[in-house]
């Protein structure tokens, strides 16, 4: 695995710094530390703090390299993204709970947003992961993220718990379900939801994995927020897909932006890959008609 991790060469990045070290000499991945300044005389610093961090990188076994730039952080990490076609980007984040919007959270977001890749953010001290979440809504586009997921959980010796947030009435599960619905009667239900938690979770005990099933009802992030604390999860991982129209757009950018902020653990977002069509708008959606019919 070839990991990009960002750093500003501050206090801010030692979080990120620290787990990312943990799953490099585990993965046994490359590494390149990218730091990037907006003003050029800030460059030589930076650099001598990108050294440091590299001996400690060194001293593990850990393949690494440095690169340095000054400009736009986003748009500097974007590019070298691209161009170093890496498999994870670790930034460093900061939590934010009662819903503030910090400016590395932000900035954390945009990055998350712009690249269609997996990206770490790292608010919080987490130095290892024994405990790994997937927030599954039982949907496709998660499958990227449980492959990810598979590799990192096999080398770190990590557990991992799917969990699935249902309504308080579950009207997305079949109607010969009982309202009251536990997880063994959802996985063995003829609903999508259960069959795709079922195949999610054959895919990751195959790979000699321990896993379970954890199902709420009520508000998304707020059973989101109840699940981290009373397991003490590790790591949190999002699915996330390209969207189509700027509705499901804004519904799901917001949710993401939403825990990025406020999660107070290391969080992964895996994108979807992208779709090889025009993006609809939201009429089409409802009428089920394209701009040319």
């Amino acid at each position: 695995m070839k990991i990009l991790l960002c750093s500003e060469g501050t206090e801010r990045s030692r979080n990120a710094i620290q787990l990312c070290l943990r799953i490099a000499s585990a993965t046994r991945s490359e590494v390149t530390i990218f730091g990037i300044t907006e003003l050029e005389s800030d460059e030589i610093p930076l650099l001598e703090a990108l050294r440091q961090t590299q001996r400690a990188f060194l001293a593990e076994g850990v393949n690494v390299e440095i690169l340095s730039k000054h400009g736009d952080p986003i748009s500097e990490i974007a590019k070298r993204a691209v161009e170093g076609n890496y498999d994870l980007i670790v930034i460093g984040g900061e939590a934010k709970p009662g819903g503030q919007i910090s400016v590395l959270s932000q900035k954390a977001y945009e990055i998350i947003e712009l690249l269609v890749r997996p990206v770490l953010v790292v608010p919080v001290p987490r130095p290892d992961i024994r405990r790994i979440l997937i927030c599954s809504g039982g949907a496709t586009y998660i499958e990227a993220a449980i492959k990810l997921v598979i590799g990192l959980a096999r080398d770190l010796n990590a557990s991992v718990t799917l969990f699935t947030v249902l309504p308080e009435a579950p009207v997305m599960i079949s109607d010969r379900i009982e309202p009251e619905v536990d997880v063994e009667t959802l996985l063995a239900s003829n609903s999508v939801l259960g069959h795709n938690l079922r195949s999610e979770k054959a895919m990751i005990e195959a790979a000699g994995i321990s896993t379970e099933v954890r199902v709420r009802s009520g508000l998304v992030h707020l059973e989101i927020a109840a699940e981290i604390e009373s397991g003490d999860y590790d790591l949190v991982v999002l699915g996330s897909k390209p969207s189509r129209d700027v509705f499901s757009d804004y519904l799901l950018g917001n949710m993401t932006r939403r825990l990025v902020n406020w999660v107070s653990r290391p969080v992964l977002v895996v994108a979807s890959e992208i779709p090889d069509q025009r993006p609809r708008s939201w009429l089409e959606r409802i009428t089920g008609r394209t701009a040319q019919g």
